[in-house]
């Protein structure tokens, strides 16, 4: 029995795969924007750190196979995102002050200084853990391996750290170097912290606010944006966006 119609029916399911082609399904990446300010003496507001990194959400059984792999033959899954990262760079200012001593028994000051750099490494991680609340997130500057957005892990101790020692100046006395200069989760190209006291000069690494500083936060009332500030030992004001642009709004410029 010939069904009536049949053939063009036909004819119009193909046209329609030829018009409006089936398309593959499409996931929007989520990335996550943190600029950050470190203020570094509470007697010279001008004395700051500022670091901005982006991080990109990726599932956690891409970053850990193995155990998404055991997870699945429990009858279970690995839930929950990692906060890949992307990039990240940071800034220092050019800051002096002095501390009151003693030297040889008399009042004195020690002389402390840095100078203005850029970062030479930044390393920093985080994640969406709680899988019944995607809004809760944690984050970290780090020099534990990273998971890259090339859904690659990478060791930041795997490579060498060398930092320039202080230059000695014609007719100026040489500054001692002490203590270890090692890589950290905040690196700058002028790794050098300055001291002067009871006649003698010498250099340290200069350590970051940011070195292992960690923060869990949320976003409330389906924001996008966290802005906070930690208050105490470390005095750090940060923001968050949550957006599907890879671009940071704010990379590399002072403000929030």
């Amino acid at each position: 029995m010939k069904i009536p119609g049949k053939s063009f029916l036909i004819a119009a399911l193909l046209l329609a795969c030829i018009l409006f082609p089936f398309q593959r399904e499409v996931t929007a990446k989520t990335y996550y924007h943190v600029t950050l300010k470190a203020f570094l003496d509470p007697h010279d507001l001008s004395a700051v750190e500022w670091a901005w990194v982006t991080l990109v959400a990726i599932p956690k059984n891409e970053a850990y196979p193995e155990e998404a792999a055991l997870a699945e033959s429990y009858g279970g899954s690995l839930r929950g995102s990692v906060l890949a990262f992307v990039r990240a760079a940071a800034w220092r200012s050019e800051h002096r002050y002095t501390i009151e001593k003693r030297c040889k028994d008399r009042p004195a000051e020690m002389k402390i200084s840095w100078n203005e750099s850029w970062n030479d490494k930044v390393y920093a991680m985080g994640g969406l853990d709680n899988p019944n609340n995607p809004d809760e997130l944690h984050f970290g500057f780090t020099t534990r391996p990273i998971f890259l957005q090339n859904k690659r892990w990478f060791d930041p101790m795997s490579r060498s750290y060398a930092a320039l020692g202080p230059v000695r100046l014609e007719g100026e006395a040489a500054e001692e170097i002490r203590g270890n200069f090692i890589l950290r989760p905040v690196n700058y190209r002028d790794a050098l912290k300055h001291y002067n006291f009871c006649g003698k000069q010498w250099v340290e690494q200069y350590r970051s606010e940011f070195n292992h500083f960690h923060l869990h936060e949320e976003f409330y009332d389906d924001d996008n944006e966290i802005f906070n500030q930690t208050i105490g030992k470390k005095h750090i004001v940060y923001q968050v966006l949550r957006t599907s642009s890879r671009i940071h709004p704010n990379w590399k410029q002072q403000r929030m």
